[in-house]
């Protein structure tokens, strides 16, 4: 049976499904179970050979492993050599609080909000009949966990266009602002992956115009991203995400902020979340990609902080206080 057409999954919705379908089966899941019941593959899959599809699942695994998620694999014994029989698994005590953690009475209080919540919003019924499904291949699978909504919230415009580019490997043109640079300019690249670091997205490409893989910064992308007709760029086999995420922890090595921030202020909490420091601390070191984004979102926080180095980017942030302050006297 072939899969529905004009029944495409977004990849967050399908990276949610199999996250849930992975830590709800006690004995594992393997491949073909996987694309036969899981939303987002289920759709498509067609009890024949799908390299489209087996791609996908190893760009998912990919992209959910660099999210720090572990997941597991099991060969049986009898089954050993036998790949199609692997078994994939997220083990649920890898996430569970370690017994010497304690909550206040209101820390208790917001949890259980978010819990009351998260009841309602976060289990889709896609995801419900997902497990459903699973369940009726004779595969055991605990009851639905609460999860996170599967939804991947970004103000960057290019980003739906861009995820759309890289599930269907697909060609987009675009313009893309460099740092330093007045003028945008044309680019038309083949997306690989995509990442959110430190509070940013970014996108790793192929550059078609220079036959490169370059890294893009979707805040630094000034149009909506449009399909090159009739083109596709099929993707080989690597570990697209892993290659960004290591390429974007050797860049934010190179530039380290120093920043003092007022205790239990928003950009205490705000700038600690993104930059994964410690909440408590009032002094906040962390590395940086790029200076003029860093310099336009520290300005938002006002007198919340202050910047203690690099000089650049005081420099960067006064200028922006400047031109502030010259327009409301206008």
């Amino acid at each position: 049976m072939a899969g529905k057409a004009g029944t495409r999954v977004k990849k967050e919705d399908r990276l949610f499904s199999l996250i849930l379908a992975l830590v709800s089966s006690r004995e594992g899941l393997t491949k073909t179970e996987i694309l036969r019941s899981v939303r987002g593959y289920a759709e498509i899959y067609d009890f024949k050979a799908n390299t489209a599809l087996d791609k996908m699942f190893e760009r998912d695994k990919e992209e959910i492993r660099a999210m720090g998620v572990v997941i597991d694999t099991l060969e049986l014994p009898e089954e050993e050599g036998q790949t199609h029989n692997i078994r994939y698994s997220i083990s649920r005590k890898n996430y569970d609080f370690p017994d010497d953690v304690t909550f206040t009475s209101e820390e208790m209080t917001l949890i259980n909000l978010a819990a009351t919540a998260w009841r309602e919003a976060s289990l889709s019924n896609e995801s419900r009949h997902a497990l459903t499904k699973i369940k009726s291949l004779g595969i055991s699978a605990n009851d639905p966990l609460i999860g996170v909504a599967p939804h991947i919230r970004t103000n960057d415009k290019a980003f739906t266009a861009i995820e759309e580019a890289l599930d269907a490997e697909l060609i987009v043109t675009f313009n893309y602002l460099k740092p330093g640079i007045a003028k945008p300019q044309l680019r038309t690249v083949a997306p690989l992956a995509m990442l959110q670091w430190r509070g940013l997205w970014y996108v790793l490409a192929h550059d078609l115009e220079v036959d490169a893989q370059r890294t893009f910064l979707l805040k630094r992308i000034v149009s909506n991203p449009v399909r090159v007709p009739q083109k596709t760029f099929p993707r080989v086999e690597a570990s697209y995400a892993k290659q960004l995420e290591l390429e974007l922890l050797e860049l934010t090595k190179k530039h380290t902020a120093v920043i003092e921030v007022e205790p239990g202020s928003d950009a205490q909490l705000r700038i600690a979340s993104e930059q994964g420091i410690s909440p408590e601390l009032t002094t906040l070191t962390f590395g940086f990609s790029d200076l003029e984004i860093l310099a336009d979102d520290l300005v938002k926080f006002g007198h919340q902080l202050r910047v203690v180095s690099p000089p650049e980017l005081i420099s960067a942030v006064i200028s922006r206080f400047e031109s502030i302050s010259n327009k409301g006297g206008k």
